[in-house]
């Protein structure tokens, strides 16, 4: 048995898999840096290749991963490795395993800057 090389958080985040066969909802479970298990009626086999994204709620914004491969399959339910990640995502996953609070970009302009703003025109 090989064992794991990433921690593992145990996550239940609303998934979309995208296959050349089609698209399909799934739950996405067993969070790594590297990989995932995910539930759902798609047919995936061991060396099917797919597109992930998922909602994470501690996220400003949906995760994808460009291109995953199916490892196992055991009723519906696939493990799943991450071979390519949209850019950023890697870091926000890992962030999301170990528990650190994602970073969060400020949409606010403060009343200085906007003063200091209008003063450097």
């Amino acid at each position: 048995m090989r064992l794991r090389n990433s921690p593992r958080r145990y996550v239940r985040y609303s998934a979309n898999v995208q296959t050349d066969n089609g698209t399909a909802e799934g739950t996405l479970f067993d969070l790594s840096a590297t990989g995932c298990r995910i539930q759902s009626n798609i047919a995936l086999t061991p060396g099917s290749y797919l597109a992930l994204h998922f909602e994470a709620p501690e996220a400003e914004s949906s995760l994808a991963v460009e291109v995953s491969i199916v490892r196992w399959h055991k009723d519906n339910q696939f493990g799943i490795e991450f071979l390519r990640y949209a850019q950023g995502v890697r870091e926000r996953v890992t962030d999301l395993v170990e528990g650190r609070e994602p970073a969060v970009v400020s949409q606010h302009v403060d009343e200085e800057e906007l003063v200091l703003s209008a003063a450097l025109a």
